[in-house]
């Protein structure tokens, strides 16, 4: 059977409108558009760049993926920065020995999430996801994004930016390491070189698995209609933080019938592969157009792939190395090098594969996907 069928047979798809609560708010462009002359600019054309250290993180034993200590929101102050508007064009994160400031392995890195700082208060629509608009996701494995040439992620420097940052140690039991993770924003300030700049937005659909509820697919009727109190997420207080609203009318977490899904699984010790629809998610109103594509996924994965499940065609398939004498992920595929179509009239789904060799520790799975997507 054909993974359409598999996932259209099992799925009944909930509303895709209602998440985006800034539905009276003026497309960026068109704001841009309606503002460019009363902006301040700047005549700079390289890319310019500001670093900020989290917090200190201490790592004193096994952290597995999730559970390490982390900083859940840091900062990053835009106020020196003259111009009204910046285009962010890559991010980078880095670890360090929090007592002589050496540089230590990217391995003792869980995640950082760079997010909008008071996204509601923004003049412009913006379309990425979640109560915590992230905007870059970085992990062991993929520790820096650049996107593609000539486009960038517009940014209003009064709201400034803000990220989390979470630690990790999957191999040293002994150890007393105090760590902080430093990132670096890179940027171009809005002026005359910019003014042919694509602008994007990002959008981070992610697989879930279902823990309780009814038997059936998402939102798929039973005897019975139940409605819960939505939620922000249904994960435990370690979690990557991509939460809805309480007022949306589409929660990935719960459905309308009492089901309910969490972004985070145990893993058994074989070969394993989930798969979820992630159409809601992708909140498409119109046919948009993928220009780069990152992932965040835990040790033992092999791979995310994203389907467009009404031509049953793979759109993406981003690989994943793992090291051999350890545990941890080496390299995550970053592809910025793509452009295909998501069309708002089609069905997609996310699929990850993982391979857990280990039958003696707990290991858990994720799977999101960092799409960069032209406004």
């Amino acid at each position: 059977m054909s993974l359409l069928r598999i996932i259209i047979a099992t799925l009944v798809i909930g509303s895709v409108a209602g998440c985006n609560h800034s539905a009276i708010k003026p497309e960026f462009k068109d704001w841009l558009a309606l503002n460019q002359a009363s902006l301040c600019s700047s005549e700079k054309t390289d890319i310019d760049s500001i670093s900020v250290h989290s917090d200190v993180l201490k790592i004193d034993k096994i952290y597995r993926s999730m559970q390490g200590p982390y900083s859940r929101s840091t900062l990053v102050d835009l106020s020196r920065i003259p111009s009204d508007i910046i285009w962010l064009t890559g991010y980078k994160c880095e670890v360090f020995n929090a007592e002589t400031d050496e540089r230590v392995s990217d391995e003792f890195l869980c995640h950082n999430n760079l997010n909008y700082y008071q996204p509601d208060s923004y003049p412009w629509k913006i379309k990425t996801l979640g109560s915590e608009k992230r905007i870059f996701t970085l992990t062991a494995g993929q520790t820096k994004i650049n996107l593609p040439e000539g486009m960038g992620v517009p940014i209003k420097t009064e709201n400034n930016l803000q990220f989390f940052s979470q630690a990790l140690n999957h191999n040293y039991e002994s150890i007393d390491l105090p760590t902080y993770q430093k990132v670096t924003v890179y940027y171009r300030e809005d002026g005359s070189s910019t003014k042919n700049i694509i602008p994007l937005y990002t959008q981070t659909p992610f697989v879930t698995t279902k823990i309780g509820g009814p038997d059936g697919g998402f939102n798929e009727i039973t005897a019975q209609q139940y409605i819960p109190e939505l939620i922000c997420g249904f994960d435990s207080s370690n979690t990557c933080h991509i939460s809805f609203p309480a007022n949306a009318k589409y929660n990935p977490y719960r459905d309308e019938y009492g089901r309910t899904y969490n972004g985070h699984w145990n893993l058994d010790p074989k070969k394993q592969s989930w798969t979820t629809n992630i159409t809601n998610m992708l909140n498409l109103l119109e046919k948009k157009t993928v220009v780069a594509i990152g992932a965040h996924v835990h040790p033992y994965a092999i791979n995310i792939e994203l389907w467009d499940l009404t031509n049953n065609n793979k759109l993406c398939d981003l690989s994943v190395d793992n090291y051999h004498n350890k545990i941890g992920l080496n390299r995550i595929e970053y592809n910025k090098n793509v452009r295909f179509d998501l069309d708002n009239n089609s069905q997609y789904a996310l699929r990850t594969n993982y391979y857990c060799t280990d039958s003696i520790h707990t290991h858990t799975g994720m799977a999101n996907l960092g799409l960069y997507i032209m406004e």
